[in-house]
């Protein structure tokens, strides 16, 4: 069975993403290490809050990612998403779609859905973690998040940092913007 550990980064950049664009879709990448069947996410790339579907410019996201990750020896090993509806807690086609793709490269990928009623309070609620298992995504609890990586996302909330955060959408329209985000 895969087990997931989340670092402080990647439980935060998700949760800013979709507070910073509360009435829209969003997602991005999760980037890690893998051993054996046990995935440790130690960053998360925002992407998008416009083109969440798939598109010319999430392949160009994905090679400059990918990029990024091998200099800094990363793998993409997971997708995030939001839904718009904070009652919506499916996984969309795309989600899947893009999720099967990262799984097929690096022979394992996590996916986690953001769910828009909690997300506001960061705890293991937060995300509804996915793993591919018996040919279907389905929802797994080996998910491990440090008490600490709650905490600064809760602190990073309550003090509007999402306000600093930029994905790759604000990054075609401003080349200037850092959509990596080093200041996490």
């Amino acid at each position: 069975m895969t087990s997931i550990q989340l670092d402080v980064s990647a439980h935060a950049i998700p949760l800013l993403h979709a507070a910073k664009y509360p009435a829209y879709n969003v997602c991005g990448v999760l980037l890690g290490k893998v051993n054996g069947s046990n995935l440790h996410i130690t960053k998360a790339i925002p992407f998008f809050h416009h083109w969440t579907t798939l598109s010319p410019m999430l392949e160009v996201a994905l090679r400059q990612t990918e990029i990024y990750a091998h200099d800094n020896k990363l793998t993409i090993i997971g997708w995030y998403h939001a839904n718009e509806d904070k009652d919506d807690t499916r996984l969309s086609d795309g989600t899947k779609h893009v999720a099967e793709t990262i799984r097929k490269q690096c022979g394992h990928c996590a996916v986690f859905l953001i769910n828009n009623k909690t997300f506001s309070q960061p705890d293991e609620t937060a995300f509804i973690p996915y793993v591919y298992t018996d040919n279907q995504w389905k929802v797994t609890n080996q998910l491990t998040i440090p008490e600490e990586a709650s905490v600064k996302s809760q602190e990073l909330i309550a003090s509007s940092k999402y306000k600093d955060l930029h994905d790759f959408d604000e990054a075609l329209e401003d080349a200037s913007l850092d959509w990596l985000n080093g200041f996490i």
